[in-house]
């Protein structure tokens, strides 16, 4: 393969993410028992969000096959996506679509807001991934469940003085912050932050 160069230079290892969502169906009807999620240098909010999504693509498709939509996983999908998607060669052996070439990051609308560390029906523990504001909007990721429970911060208390405060910004490790979420959840669920 020749290696070509330009002022950015190579662009060898630098490939579009491989999402391959619309072809669950297609990849269960080949006789694939089992898919590998690329989880390497990915934060444990994306390696949450992408395998729960392609469980619950697989679990319904195995329960009606002929009601399967990709669109909801794929939505769920490019809410924490790195870069541009592509199937690289599944359906084209010819597809060039699959390099990246301009390093840009697609994170538009969503971030990392944390992690429930503890979870109580007035103040919950989070470890934060992000600066978290009073008023911003979340959602909540449940495990085995595509559909996020949407919530809004209405009090942020710190974890320490349980004082209410404004805001909270990363800046040691393991920092927390105590906030009141709508339904009962477990430690290690996901929260993210709609910018």
């Amino acid at each position: 393969m020749p290696v070509e160069e330009d002022s950015n230079g190579t662009y060898v290892m630098s490939s579009k993410d491989l999402c391959l969502i619309k072809e669950i169906p297609e990849i269960i009807e080949m006789g694939v028992t089992s898919l590998k999620i690329e989880g390497r240098l990915k934060s444990e909010y994306y390696v949450a969000s992408v395998v729960n999504a392609y469980r619950n693509a697989i679990d319904d498709y195995m329960k009606d096959p002929e009601k399967y939509d990709y669109t909801k996983y794929l939505k769920e999908l490019q809410k924490v996506k790195t870069r541009e998607l592509t199937t690289f060669f599944f359906n084209d052996k010819q597809n060039k679509d699959f390099q990246e070439y301009t390093g840009k990051q697609y994170n538009p609308e969503y971030e990392f807001g944390g992690i429930v560390k503890e979870y109580n029906k007035e103040k919950s523990i989070v470890k934060i991934g992000n600066k978290l504001t009073k008023g911003d909007k979340m959602e909540l990721i449940i495990p085995n469940q595509i559909e996020p429970i949407e919530f809004i911060i209405d009090n942020l208390w710190d974890v320490e003085t349980d004082e209410e405060i404004e805001t909270i910004n990363p800046g040691k490790v393991d920092q927390a912050v105590k906030m009141y979420i709508p339904v009962e959840c477990k430690e290690n669920w996901i929260i993210r932050r709609k910018k």
